[in-house]
C-alpha cells in the first residue's frame, strides 16, 4: 500500500500484479485461515490478504470479523492495518471512519488505537489532529513497540528494534527520517527496511 505520508510506494502496492491476482483468485484459503488456532498463521493470512488485488469487500468483511473476536494484542494491530490496507487499495470510503473510531475511542486497548493511529495516516490526507497526537503520547510506549515490533508491517522497517517510533517519525515528517546506510549489498534482501509499513 502506498502511504503518500511516506512519500515513496511500498513493493507490491498499485497495480497488476500475478501474485495479488492469485490471492485474490484464492482468498478463501487466507479467509479460512482466520480463524486458525495457531496465531502466527491468523496473522499471515492478514498479512497476505491486505494484498489482495480483488474481492476487497468479502476480503474486508472476513477481516472485521476476526477483529471483533481477537483476543492477541498484536493480532489485533495488525487486522485494523490490514483494513486500513486493503481500503486504501481499494478506495475504501467508510474505513477512515473506522480507523477514527478506534484511534479515538479511550476504551480500546493501546495497540488497536495505535494500529488505527497509522491505519487513518495512511487512508487521509487531513492535517494531523492535536487529539491524535494526544491518543500517541499516551499510549506509545517502549513495552507497546517491543509488542507491535514482531507485527509484518513494522518488522520490515525495524532495522534497530524501534520499528514503530521510526514509522511514526516517518508519517509525521517524511523527509527528515531515513534509515542508516549499510555497507552490505544484501542487507536489505529480505526486510526491504526502507520500505512503509503499508
Amino acid at each position: 500500500m502506498w502511504c503518500r505520508r511516506w512519500g515513496r510506494g511500498a513493493i507490491g502496492g498499485r497495480g497488476r500484479c500475478p501474485v495479488r491476482d492469485a490471492i485474490a483468485a484464492d482468498a478463501h484459503i487466507p479467509i479460512t485461515l482466520l480463524d486458525d488456532p495457531d496465531p502466527e498463521a491468523r496473522e499471515a493470512a492478514a498479512y497476505v490478504l491486505a494484498a489482495s488485488s480483488g474481492r476487497a469487500w468479502e476480503i474486508s468483511a472476513a477481516l472485521h470479523e476476526r477483529f471483533r473476536v481477537e483476543e492477541v494484542p498484536r493480532l489485533r494491530a495488525g487486522l485494523v492495518l490490514a483494513i486500513a490496507q486493503l481500503a486504501r487499495e481499494h478506495r475504501h470510503e467508510d474505513a477512515a471512519g473506522f480507523t477514527r473510531t478506534c484511534w479515538s475511542d479511550p476504551a480500546r486497548p493501546p495497540e488497536v488505537r495505535v494500529g488505527a493511529a497509522l491505519g487513518w495516516l495512511c487512508l487521509v490526507e487531513d492535517p494531523v489532529p492535536d487529539d491524535l497526537r494526544a491518543v500517541l503520547d499516551d499510549t506509545v510506549t517502549h513495552e507497546l513497540g517491543l509488542l507491535m515490533a514482531e507485527a509484518p508491517w513494522i518488522r520490515q522497517v525495524d532495522y534497530d528494534g524501534a520499528g514503530l517510533t521510526h514509522t511514526l517519525n516517518r508519517m509525521f515528517d517524511p523527509g527528515a527520517h531515513q534509515p542508516p546506510t549499510c555497507d552490505d549489498p544484501w542487507a536489505d534482501a529480505e526486510g526491504f527496511g526502507d520500505d512503509p509499513p503499508f
